[in-house]
C-alpha cells in the first residue's frame, strides 16, 4: 500500500507540474478476475509496451508506465483465486488520461471472468 501511495503521489507531482491552473485530471476503475497476481502483473507490464508506455516503476502488485501526456497505474491483489485490479491515469489532458486508463484496462482485465 505504501507503493501505491507513492506512486499516486508521483502521477499527481507528474500532472501537476505539467497541467493548467485547474490540476491534473484523473481517470480510474477496478474489478476482480479469475487470475493470479503474477498473471495480472505480468498483463500490466505488457499492456504498458503495447500501448507504447515506457514501465517507470513496478514492486509485487503495482507497474506504473508513462506516456508522452500520461501515467497508468495499475494495481493487482490477490484476493485466493481472483485478483483484484485496479487501474488509474493521470494527465493534463481529460482525454488522455481516460484514453491511457481505458487501453490498458482494456488489455489487463480482458473480458470479464
Amino acid at each position: 500500500m505504501k507503493n501505491l501511495c507513492f506512486v499516486m503521489a508521483t502521477i499527481g507531482v507528474f500532472a501537476a507540474t505539467s497541467a493548467q491552473a485547474a490540476g491534473p485530471a484523473f481517470h480510474w476503475g477496478s474489478d476482480e478476475r479469475a487470475m493470479s497476481q503474477q498473471e495480472c502483473m505480468k498483463r500490466a507490464k505488457f499492456a504498458m509496451g503495447e500501448v507504447g508506455f515506457t514501465v517507470v516503476g513496478e514492486d509485487g502488485m503495482d507497474v506504473a508506465g508513462s506516456g508522452p501526456d500520461v501515467t497508468v497505474v495499475v494495481t493487482c491483489k490477490s484476493l485466493g483465486q481472483r485478483t483484484f485490479i485496479s487501474v488509474v491515469a493521470g494527465s493534463p489532458n481529460s482525454q488522455s488520461a481516460e484514453r491511457g486508463r481505458n487501453m490498458v484496462r482494456s488489455l489487463v482485465m480482458g473480458p470479464a471472468s
